[in-house]
């Protein structure tokens, strides 16, 4: 019986898929697996399990209670019980809440599927896992003399691939602790580590990848993984390992108070006085227009009381879409975002159809998101990974009326907003950041989103952990490119991520850090950075000018001094 329980997972998963009708097939108390999955001390890791292979939640028993009122244990324990359920089968009491109820008595455990992963081909899969992450890591290691505190993007981890970088966390003592749990929604280590083990991402460098190779499929992840994602994510964020998480701060894009110019105020305060800070930020990187070609501003967030809609049902997906779009559909939430007129929201279909005219506005403006086409056979398997079955349904995007910002719903995390500047002003950085600032500002008045006291705003990419905000700007930098690792040095040493490609003279940089620190910080942090770059391509411009002035100097010199000297005497 011990065996038969240990395998249960493994039989539901091949009934529902050999003879999918069993899912939702009743007994003559009209009641589904469904009912019976909810009665179970599992943190609802079967019920979870049965409807994501297609049972149907709204189904009624004979007493018209739905399967998802048995998940209030409490409430039903006298109409339905696991323990009761057991015992009419012949299994002593004792053996019933063996079987069945809590595996971690001594610690509440409210995260896991409280029992082992016992998939013999998932295990299989995870142990080959580790031997690709483990296989190069020596070397490499050797090779670029990598120190113990090295961070994402820090001089001594830029020659690092992803699998590498990974094997950094994922020591063999982590990995045997770790490699058998399973979420409550039935997620287990290869979920979380999937991106890395692709092909191509085996060849990327840390510098290369924002997420390392990581995607976080659930909420418990970050509990039932935690002795390999704390370390990873403190690493990730520029944090030191040794100390614990502190409390993230709340959401502040602006300054509390702002510095104006006030001829009435006395001597003594220097000339300024505080005042309400308006929302409203002026920054311009390059006036120049010579260096910054584009910036784009990222932030993503959750709602509270859903997952992540990779888990999301499809009544769920539709619950979700409606709550954001009946805030960003509304006249005052185009005012917010500093517009006059309405925007248009758009489906996922409108989006992926061929050819879509709006799907070309949004690449041309770099607002058109990463997607995966289902229907293309080498992309659905990863496609159902990272957006869950039901892609596209419930997913859309709101394209504001300048067409400069768009609100992107349930596609990997249930918001996603992005502004880009304008052509005419590319590094306008001042007037992006405040369109998102406005936008999310506005938002949290409106929607509970899911907060962590730790990890800050929670995200399924852990780079954006915390503040879900990030900021990229496309540069054109052909004097610095020319010593690329001195480059990357000076990015890292300046919170930056540098994305590019080897061979191009135009990069990509975008902030490291999203986590323990308030938007406006991280703001100020990155654009004094961008500065800073653009300052030095500016000198290494002009010193190269002026060796060229001179150069050319010289030579005219000394021609003038040969037709002189060749000139002949009167």
């Amino acid at each position: 019986m011990g065996q038969e329980i240990k395998d249960l997972n493994s039989i539901v998963r091949y009934l529902a898929g050999r003879f999918p009708e069993t899912t939702n097939a009743t007994d003559n108390d009209g009641r589904t697996p469904l009912h019976y999955a909810a009665t179970l001390k599992d943190n609802g890791h079967f019920y979870n399990l049965l409807t994501h292979l297609g049972a149907n939640p709204k189904v009624e028993d004979n007493l018209n209670h739905p399967a998802d009122f048995y998940l209030n244990h409490d409430k039903a324990k006298d109409l339905l019980s696991h323990r009761q359920l057991l015992q009419d089968y012949g299994a002593e009491e004792e053996l019933a809440d063996e079987m069945l109820n809590d595996q971690v008595p001594e610690v509440p455990d409210l995260h896991s599927a409280r029992r082992e992963l016992d998939d013999v081909d998932t295990l299989t899969t995870l142990e080959r896992c580790f031997k690709i992450i483990h296989e190069p890591v020596d070397d490499v290691m050797k090779s670029v003399k990598l120190h113990s505190n090295s961070v994402p993007g820090s001089a001594s981890s830029l020659r690092i691939h992803i699998t590498s970088y990974l094997a950094r966390f994922l020591k063999r003592s982590v990995f045997d602790k770790i490699k058998k749990r399973q979420t409550k929604l039935d997620h287990n280590l290869f979920d979380v580590i999937w991106p890395a083990m692709k092909k191509a991402t085996q060849e990327k460098r840390i510098d290369e990848d924002l997420n390392v190779g990581v995607v976080i499929p659930d909420y418990d992840v970050f509990v039932v993984f935690q002795e390999f994602l704390v370390p990873l994510i403190k690493d990730m964020h520029c944090m030191d390992l040794q100390q614990d998480f502190i409390q993230h701060p709340q959401m502040q894009f602006f300054p509390r108070y702002s510095l104006v110019d006030s001829p009435e105020v006395s001597s003594a305060a220097n000339g300024h006085v505080l005042q309400e800070n308006y929302k409203d930020v002026h920054l311009n990187l390059d006036t120049s227009g010579k260096f910054i070609t584009a910036v784009t501003i990222e932030c993503s967030r959750n709602l509270d009381s859903f997952e992540y809609p990779l888990n999301l049902s499809i009544a769920q997906l539709e619950k979700v879409e409606r709550i954001l779009t009946s805030s960003i559909l509304s006249i005052n939430f185009t005012r917010a975002i500093g517009e006059n007129e309405l925007g248009t929201y758009y489906t996922m279909d409108e989006i992926l159809e061929n050819p879509s005219e709006i799907r070309t506005v949004l690449a041309t403006s770099g607002l058109l998101i990463p997607m995966l086409d289902r229907n293309d056979p080498l992309q659905t398997a990863e496609s159902i990974a990272l957006n869950g079955r039901y892609w596209p349904y419930g997913r859309g995007v709101y394209v504001s009326h300048n067409q400069d910002f768009t609100a992107w719903i349930n596609a990997q995390d249930h918001l996603r907003v992005i502004c880009c500047t304008s052509l005419e002003n590319p590094a306008d950085i001042g007037s992006a950041y405040t369109k998102v600032g406005r936008a999310m500002t506005f938002l949290e008045d409106k929607i509970q989103f899911h907060h962590s006291y730790l990890l800050g705003y929670l995200v399924s990419r852990p780079s954006l952990l915390g503040t879900g905000l990030k900021m990229t700007l496309s540069l054109d930098l052909p004097h610095l490119c020319k010593e690329r690792e001195n480059l990357r040095h000076l990015c890292a040493v300046r919170g930056l991520n540098l994305l590019s490609d080897e061979d191009q003279q135009t990069v990509r940089m975008s902030n490291i850090r999203s986590l323990g620190q308030y938007e406006w910080q991280i703001f100020q942090d990155f654009t004094g950075a961008i500065t800073n770059i653009v300052a030095l391509e500016k000198e290494l411009s002009m010193s190269n000018s002026l060796h060229i002035a001179a150069t050319l100097l010289k030579i005219f010199r000394k021609k003038k001094s040969s037709l002189v000297e060749a000139a002949p005497t009167q």
